[in-house]
């Protein structure tokens, strides 16, 4: 799951996912449409989101909207974190109680990420708020679907009421949508394209750059440089493959974009600390 797109993450009936991570692996840079929450229960964990980097430890809360290009780097330190995941559409029935529907979005994307921001009583209420949530989700009892919803609509009345905001002009909001916009093209570039040999210069005319002002861009707005990028695409890729066991490293290794076996193994082993071969047997013990 990493720079690329996560689609399809959740039921379109019930646009709303929990789960608990222990935050061992580290989780290059993507995005996807759903609204994030992050959390942390004990340990540590550094998120990058966009182009600014979080450092976060027990106890912090923080916000990630939609389309917000993020990342997790844990650190040595055992750790956990609760994870929300929830489409807006979810919201969608509140639109009929807001002057317009468009309101909502705004609070997650100007809304001060790091509860470290916030005033005390502000982050003990949205703990309270997701540790009922969790409570929720976990028991499942009759009605626990209205009982999240409610939940939800006092989160977006505490964000409104509530949490500092970034406000941001009409000219900032506008760039970041297309800078998105271009982002976008080149996740889905990359998508269509990461089995061949993708050149800087292929990437910088589908974003509508210069090579020269394309690094920069895209170097600005995620944290990393192109190359990183495919390189943790294909990696990502050659993991689904590794814990599905079908196929030689050889195989995996062409089918995910490498040029040669040395280089997977050598890319592999510096993005997740061991190589190809160890983490199959590793997936194998554990299956």
């Amino acid at each position: 799951m990493e720079a690329w797109q996560e689609k399809n993450l959740l039921d379109p009936s019930f646009p709303f996912k929990l789960i608990i991570d222990g935050g061992k692996c580290p989780v290059s840079h993507h995005w996807h449409d759903e609204v994030e929450i992050i959390y942390m229960t004990n340990g540590s964990v550094k998120v990058g989101v966009n182009n600014k980097m979080y450092n976060i430890k027990a106890g912090d809360i923080l916000l990630i909207s939609s389309g917000d290009i993020h990342c997790f780097l844990p650190d040595s330190s055992i750790g956990s974190r609760i994870v929300i995941q929830f489409n807006l559409a979810i919201f969608d029935s509140l639109g009929a109680f807001m002057n317009e529907r468009k309101e909502i979005r705004p609070l997650f994307d100007c809304s001060k990420r790091l509860s470290s921001e916030w005033r005390t009583e502000v982050k003990q209420e949205m703990e309270n708020q997701i540790k009922g949530i969790f409570e929720e989700y976990n028991k499942k009892e009759e009605g626990y679907k209205l009982a999240l919803k409610a939940r939800l609509y006092d989160l977006v009345v505490l964000l409104l009421r509530k949490v500092p905001m970034e406000r941001l002009s009409f000219e900032e909001e506008n760039r970041h949508r297309e800078a998105l916009g271009r982002l976008e093209n080149i996740f889905r570039f990359v998508e269509d394209n990461y089995l061949s040999d993708i050149s800087l210069e292929e990437a910088a005319k589908t974003a509508g750059f210069s090579v020269y002002h394309f690094t920069r861009f895209f170097k600005m707005k995620t944290g990393i440089t192109f190359g990183q990028y495919l390189s943790s695409f294909r990696v990502t890729k050659a993991e689904w493959l590794l814990m599905n066991n079908e196929h030689s490293i050889t195989e995996i290794a062409y089918k995910c974009g490498f040029n040669s076996v040395k280089t997977f193994n050598r890319v592999f082993k510096q993005l997740k600390g061991y190589s190809p071969s160890e983490y199959k047997k590793q997936n194998m013990r554990t299956s």
